[in-house]
């Protein structure tokens, strides 16, 4: 197949270098570079000396963008919208759009720009760091899902094992708004306090965290439940503590933004749950103050 893969972060990456094992792959970006270098460590060689391979990516060719097979836009959330715009022109409205981010909150206008297309979004706990410009590290391996947004795409299960055979595991999921939620509510447990802390994953498993987590935990399954996700405190507090621990040595990724003084997706994470609590009359407190402490350091570091 031929794939696009809208944005060069690194999870674009990641996919990108994982699909180019057997398809085409091409990146669009917000340069106007026809190719993209960059090196890349797979997993099983994240700690050995092994070199990484070199990949040489064609890049930002309208041409390549109009013969797509499927298009993945892997930006953060709030860049879903101009991105959709800037590819539009080339984009048939045949070719099936997956959306991969952080957070919730970006359907509504993907859809309205996408009336057409097959629309599917996908989450994934698969993890990627670009330690230097030009160098992704696949950290570690977790769950990916993908799903239909539209009625159009339900025909598009196939794209989920071309996705496993590429970087497993991934699975179609019948209603995606179930693990974009439980994505949703291990983000805003653990990313807004490891980047009010400025400390790792794991820091957040010593007690002087615990209180935090169990508010946090609370108002997102009081949300969730008024969505028809039914859960509790407790079940989201566990699946919590699991990612802490797996991923003890990460750094969050909306850590990493506000250290390189870029914008995060604290609005499509934190502030999802308390708009959400607006509409259905449900107070988060906790949610609120660290929606508005994450955005101050935004401010303070922009």
């Amino acid at each position: 197949m031929q794939f696009t893969i809208v944005g060069a972060g690194a999870i674009g990456c990641l996919w990108a270098a994982s699909l180019a094992k057997a398809h085409s792959v091409h990146l669009w970006t917000r340069n106007s570079q026809p190719y993209n270098e960059f090196n890349f460590t797979p997993f099983e060689r994240a700690s050995t000396p092994e070199p990484s391979e070199t990949l040489n990516v064609p890049s930002n060719q309208a041409q390549l963008l109009q013969q797509s097979d499927c298009v993945l836009i892997t930006v953060k959330a709030f860049q879903v919208e101009q991105a959709i715009k800037t590819i539009q022109p080339w984009l048939s409205p045949f070719t099936p759009v997956i959306v991969m981010h952080n957070g919730m909150g970006s359907q509504a206008a993907a859809l309205a720009a996408l009336p057409n297309n097959p629309l599917l979004y996908a989450t994934t706990s698969q993890a990627a760091f670009k330690p230097k410009v030009h160098h992704i590290q696949h950290t570690g391996i977790g769950q990916t899902w993908l799903g239909a947004i539209n009625s159009t795409a339900q025909s598009m299960q196939a794209l989920a094992e071309i996705l496993n055979q590429a970087l497993a595991p991934c699975q179609w999921h019948h209603d995606i708004q179930q693990p974009l939620w439980q994505k949703l509510a291990i983000n805003c447990a653990i990313n807004p306090l490891t980047t009010l802390h400025q400390c790792k994953n794991g820091d957040l498993a010593q007690q002087q965290y615990q209180t935090a987590l169990v508010s946090i935990c609370q108002e997102v399954a009081d949300i969730m439940c008024a969505e028809g996700y039914v859960t509790t405190t407790e079940t989201l507090k566990d699946q919590v503590d699991r990612v802490i621990h797996a991923t003890a040595n990460n750094l969050s990724s909306m850590n990493q933004d506000v250290c390189h003084h870029r914008p995060t997706e604290i609005d499509y994470i934190t502030g999802h749950i308390v708009r959400r609590g607006q509409h259905y009359n449900i107070r988060t407190p906790f949610n609120a103050q660290l929606w508005q402490q994450i955005k101050t350091m935004e401010q303070k570091a922009s």
